[in-house]
């Protein structure tokens, strides 16, 4: 609240008084705006704004025009995301140092202090056991944190987990440090309100992503009993699309994916670039009301995907969306 106070005619000087198109305009109001649910709630504040203030102010060019300028500094905030890492000794601990050496800079900027201690803390604890899994209780919501290896297949896995459980993910990320350990966490919702009336089932989920992500135990055996998803209506109007951007980072090829969403597309997906010997590097996952959009960063070979490998992973992409 206190950024939109601060900022809340960023974007209308911007669009009134500077050249949209210009990179360095672009880069100097990311630079500000500094992470991309601050970019949507001031593009959502300034909409408004404009339309209380003089309702025909707003007209389709000026909407257009916002619009415009939101996808290019939204383009300049996620170009360099996996390149863009915390490097140095970090103050603090020598575990918090560790755990943030190579993790993306924008963890910094979406995670308080209490959130990194608490990682810091789950990253101590699956150093003895290989993983830890942390399931907790939010305002409207629920989230699962993981700490483990990296390893290929270990996104897909949890949110495999989550899907076999019936619970549906709103969002998600994982990031990986410079030591090699995944940081994943899921937002997600339970529509039966099953960990909700049923504490006992949050250690059952638990111990269930704990073994799954050990490899004690198959997640395709755990996705076999999930309901059979209903084939989308004539009228779901969202075909799924899959663009990919070589340039959007230096080391990596970023994958867009929009789609209907529906419960284990997440899993269908990230199973969809493992199989494919793609390993996923971030990930940003969103969901709008019944709309998908599914950001990943994927390499192969620790390099950016080859053309060849790009027409294979659409296709894929493609047919696990649909």
């Amino acid at each position: 609240m206190l950024f939109l106070i601060r900022s809340h005619l960023d974007l209308s000087a911007t669009m009134q008084a500077r050249d949209i198109f210009d990179p360095q305009t672009v880069c100097e109001a990311a630079g500000r705006i500094e992470t991309v649910e601050q970019l949507k709630a001031l593009t959502l504040l300034t909409y408004a704004d404009i339309s209380a203030v003089n309702p025909s102010a707003m007209t389709p060019w000026r909407a257009g025009h916002l619009w415009q300028l939101y996808l290019a500094i939204y383009n300049e905030l996620t170009r360099e995301l996996d390149t863009d890492r915390i490097a140095g000794a970090a103050a603090g601990s020598p575990q918090r140092a560790a755990l943030l050496e190579g993790l993306p800079r924008r963890y910094l900027r979406t995670h308080s202090e209490a959130e990194i201690d608490e990682q810091v803390s789950l990253a101590e604890r699956s150093r003895a056991r290989g993983v830890a899994v942390d399931i907790r209780r939010l305002d409207t919501a629920w989230r699962m944190t993981l700490a483990a290896p990296d390893r290929p297949g270990l996104f897909a896995a949890a949110a495999g987990v989550l899907s076999g459980f019936g619970m549906n993910i709103l969002r998600g990320e994982a990031f990986s440090n410079r030591r090699g350990l995944a940081l994943d966490a899921f937002t997600f919702s339970d529509p039966l309100r099953t960990l909700e009336l049923n504490p006992s089932e949050v250690d059952r989920l638990r111990a269930t992503a704990e073994r799954v992500l050990t490899g004690r135990m198959d997640v395709k055996a755990l996705l076999r009993n999930r309901p059979r998803i209903a084939p989308p209506s004539r009228k779901a109007g969202i075909r799924p699309t899959v663009s990919f951007n070589p340039a959007a980072s230096q080391g990596a090829t970023l994958i867009e994916i929009v789609t209907q969403d529906r419960p284990g597309l997440l899993y269908d997906l990230a199973n969809a670039i493992s199989a494919h010997a793609a390993n996923i590097e971030v990930v940003l996952i969103d969901t709008e009301g019944h709309k998908a959009i599914d950001v990943f960063y994927v390499t192969a070979e620790r390099k950016k995907l080859t053309p060849e490998k790009e027409s294979m992973l659409a296709e894929a992409l493609r047919k696990a969306a649909s």
